[in-house]
């Protein structure tokens, strides 16, 4: 009989780490949308990297975010149509374009820092520094393998 066979199971880190950004992901929505922001989670990353390092190409911000171009030219033009961002010529590169946050866009990527860095304080303080350490220094080892290896199969 059959039944007797258990169900494949999905690998357990894989599951785990899509399981907490799934999590993470939809408490940060819900976080957003108490606070009335005007954007969805998939689209802070864009607002954020804009903030963090200033204007960037279209392209530059498919590969930092590691997203298609449809995703992130479907987040500038909604940041362009909500004066959130323009979009300007390259300086050095007329065929290039870069982006760039307005004064809009800038003061609700604070307000988005605010929000983000402090549920990364709540999610962290259950642990202890030296957890927290090795926390990071895994996450990176895999994050480079991932990177590096494109682990092969």
């Amino acid at each position: 009989m059959k039944g007797s066979q258990s169900p494949p199971v999905p690998p357990l880190l894989l599951r785990q780490i899509g399981g907490l950004h799934k999590q993470v992901y939809k408490e940060c929505d819900r976080i957003f949308r108490e606070l009335d922001f005007p954007l969805e989670m998939d689209q802070i990353p864009v607002l954020m990297l804009l903030y963090y390092h200033g204007s960037a190409s279209q392209q530059e911000i498919c590969v930092s975010l590691h997203r298609d171009k449809a995703s992130v030219n479907r987040t500038v033009a909604f940041l362009a149509r909500e004066d959130m961002a323009v979009v300007i010529q390259d300086a050095v590169d007329k065929r290039k374009t870069r982006v760039e946050l307005t004064a809009t866009g800038k003061n609700l990527a604070k307000q988005a820092n605010n929000v983000i860095t402090a549920f990364d304080e709540g999610l962290v303080k259950t642990l202890s520094p030296e957890e927290r350490q090795q926390l990071h220094t895994l996450l990176n080892k895999l994050i480079e393998t991932v990177n590096i290896t494109h682990v092969n199969f």
